[in-house]
């Protein structure tokens, strides 16, 4: 699937500005009408330059006209906004530095005349410019852009800021639940401004989203949403992008002839080489769907002619495969052997994954379809990297949407319960109000009474605080019923094979002792020396198989001793107990699955530490997670400084810190690198080898703690070590 470009940076600085004046054949009318060159005629000028509905040579001669009436006549702010219209030509075209000089030019008028909307505007514009090259510093000025926004109550300005926000962390930083969360508001903004080309650009970019995380059914709702929003606004350019937006939502489903309907209506509107090569490969790929080769053929070629001329590589790729797949329908191996190749090279230029995914499957179908198994299988093994790669970044993205939305709706849920709570408030001061002030009293009945509701506050905020880290542990219990329920089902499963291990190795033994007592008499010395030798072995090694298969089935009790579910239920505790029970669980765990494994351990029990209410089996999961980590981590650096002097160390503590608790587990492997130190929380991210780890545990451990009330921090150098730190209320 070729990725559409969504120019929703460019549709973010530029919608809104014209809502007020009522649309854009109205401003083309006023323009057509007023011709005096005074104020009036350049804020039309720039604003329907400014309104991303033209072709690029139009938004230049608007804003050439709108900047020479502005420096003849003195109109300062005019020629601002003139120079920030012809920053976007400039930025559209690709020419970064023409525009940045624009941009400084406007960005001086703005200081100069000292108004604030001028300015939001340049900080947009100065984002755009730094978008896909310095992304840090486009999200700087989009942020600062917005603060300055929200300084001006302007919520179709806030709306634009936010929507540009949105645009950045979704297409550029790839943050998606940040782009979800700035979509999000940017709608909210629009509603209240009764924007309705913010709206549409808003409900492009979540269905973008939606899109991300592969539900196409809510995507192709907000782009459609858009789609007839945009039939009153007549921008031309959204209108063709929303289009082909909805054509790949509708190829996707696998609806064809809707896809080509919404196509063929984008392709009589493209005003420009890159979309015209854009619309006419993707109805390329439908034509290959459907077996319509001779339309697959002529829409790929020509797509194909067009990315060649533009230099568009990535577009080369994606035309190439494409290629591949219709002739091997046509049973022309060797022509679609050619062009996956090409397409290949071409996905490594740009290290397009997706296209080498597709070029390198192309690859393997060929060459499986000519019978050359060997080759069939290298690029079948290929795109089976290509395809888990993509696979683990998509996971990601939804994983990151879902968590968001999650979020939301529990924000949602506790600000209605707050404005509940709010509202009793407000009606029981109320009431105290019309009571004080029918009944006039002393002095010491009124302090008496103010105490009294000082008192009831502090009930109402201690039980909605109970609420919260009820509701937390009501959460984190579910997390880990379920993890419970995993662990004992597998180890159920294991339990099986090894009673068998443990009857049939017993029963085996019995067969020796029997056998022992019938050899038979006339054999020779030797013989019988022999064979007693060789039933010795047998029994030796009959008693390893009953040796290792009860420590296997010890392993097993102690799993579902561990896997049993939380009670939810919070305890005294005595947490040096605890943490020492769960360090030697760990360490005869890593034992039993690597006998040259061995590490020294440290431990430091504060002996005054008194017990603490927690729930044991949540936090004894934390401690057991932590220690395993480290042990781990010495394994791995044992291995790497096997030629060197190490010993590996695993310390584990326990100390009071004012009204917390803190356990603290701490190693001296090779430590956690900086770049990747505040993503270690975050679900199924981790950094051991495919199959070793799930990226579940410190996220697990993570809510368990927050759940108590408590805080899972980690100091850590790369090269030297990292320490845990376990904080938990004294409550």
């Amino acid at each position: 699937m070729r990725k559409i470009i969504l120019l929703s940076t460019l549709f973010a600085i530029t919608t809104g500005v014209f809502a007020q004046s009522g649309g854009i054949e109205k401003l083309r009318q006023e323009i057509k009408t007023h011709t005096r060159e005074d104020t009036f005629r350049v804020n039309r000028l720039n604003e329907l330059a400014n309104s991303g509905a033209l072709t690029l040579d139009e938004n230049s001669k608007l804003a050439n006209e709108a900047l020479a009436i502005s420096q003849k006549t003195g109109y300062a702010i005019g020629e601002g906004y003139a120079k920030l219209n012809l920053a976007l030509t400039e930025i559209s075209n690709g020419n970064k530095t023409e525009a940045n000089a624009l941009i400084s030019q406007a960005d001086s008028i703005a200081e100069k005349t000292g108004d604030r909307e001028l300015l939001i505007n340049v900080l947009m514009k100065k984002a755009s410019n730094a978008q896909f090259s310095n992304n840090n510093e486009a999200i700087a000025f989009g942020l600062k852009a917005e603060k300055l926004s929200q300084e001006t109550g302007n919520k179709n300005l806030i709306s634009r800021c936010q929507f540009l926000i949105a645009s950045i962390y979704q297409n550029s930083l790839s943050d998606y639940s940040k782009a979800m969360e700035y979509a999000m508001k940017s709608m909210s903004s629009a509603e209240e401004a009764e924007c309705m080309p913010c709206l549409a650009s808003s409900w492009n970019t979540i269905g973008a989203l939606y899109n991300i995380i592969g539900d196409q059914e809510k995507s192709l709702l907000y782009y459609q949403k858009a789609f007839d929003a945009n039939k009153e606004l007549g921008n031309t350019r959204l209108k063709v992008n929303l289009l082909m937006n909805i054509g790949e939502r509708y190829r996707l489903m696998g609806k064809y002839p809707e896809a080509i309907h919404a196509y063929k209506e984008s392709m009589k509107e493209q005003k420009t080489s890159y979309s015209m090569e854009l619309v006419k490969s993707d109805l390329a790929d439908v034509y290959v769907r459907i077996d319509s080769l001779p339309l697959a053929f002529e829409y790929a070629f020509s797509a194909l002619a067009i990315a060649k001329k533009i230099n568009d590589i990535e577009g080369v790729a994606w035309i190439d495969g494409i290629l591949s797949r219709a002739y091997l329908k046509k049973k022309m191996p060797d022509s679609a052997l050619y062009y996956a190749m090409q397409g290949l090279d071409a996905a490594k230029q740009t290290g397009t994954i997706e296209f080498m995914r597709d070029n390198a499957e192309a690859l393997a179908n060929a060459y499986a379809f000519k019978n050359d198994f060997k080759n069939a299988y290298i690029y079948h093994d290929l795109y089976t990297t290509y395809h888990d790669s993509i696979l683990n970044v998509e996971v990601g993205n939804k994983s990151r949407v879902l968590e968001y939305n999650y979020d939301l709706e529990k924000k949602q849920a506790q600000i209605a319960a707050l404005n509940q709570q709010k509202k009793l408030q407000q009606n029981f001061l109320i009431s105290i109000s019309v009571v004080l002030g029918l009944l006039v009293i002393t002095a010491l009945l009124l302090l008496r009474n103010n105490r009294q509701k000082q008192k009831a506050k502090r009930k109402i905020e201690k039980a909605y605080a109970e609420l919260k880290s009820t509701q937390a542990q009501l959460i984190q219990s579910e997390k880990m019923a379920s993890l419970g329920e995993l662990t004992a089902g597998i180890a159920h499963e294991i339990q099986n094979p090894l009673n068998f291990v443990n009857n049939f190795s017993e029963v085996n033994g019995e067969l020796i002792e029997e056998l022992r007592g019938e050899k038979l008499k006339e054999k020779s010395e030797r013989d019988e020396a022999l064979e007693d030798e060789l039933l010795n072995d047998i029994a030796e090694n009959e008693k390893k198989i009953n040796l290792h298969g009860k420590r296997a089935d010890a392993i097993v009790k102690s799993m579902l001793q561990h896997s049993r579910s939380s009670t939810g239920q919070k305890e005294p505790t005595n947490i040096n107990a605890l943490t020492d029970e769960y360090l030697r669980l760990a360490y005869h765990g890593m034992r039993a699955k690597d006998k040259s494994f061995n590490a020294t351990m440290n431990t430091d029990y504060d002996k005054t530490l008194e017990k603490v209410n927690v729930i044991p089996q949540d936090i004894g999961r934390v401690v057991l997670n932590l220690i395993n980590n480290a042990f781990y981590a010495v394994s791995t650096e044992a291995l790497a400084k096997v030629d060197r002097e190490y010993n590996p160390t695993v310390s584990v503590s326990t100390r009071k810190s004012g009204d917390k608790i803190l356990i603290t587990v701490k190693d001296n492997g090779n430590g956690i690198p900086e770049s990747i130190k505040d993503k270690i929380f975050q679900p199924f991210f981790t950094t051991k080898p495919t199959g070793q780890g799930t990226g579940l545990g410190l996220s697990l451990s993570y809510d368990i703690v927050k759940a108590h009330g408590g805080e899972l921090k980690v100091k850590t150098k790369e090269g030297e070590g990292s320490e845990f730190v376990i904080e938990l209320p004294i409550v």
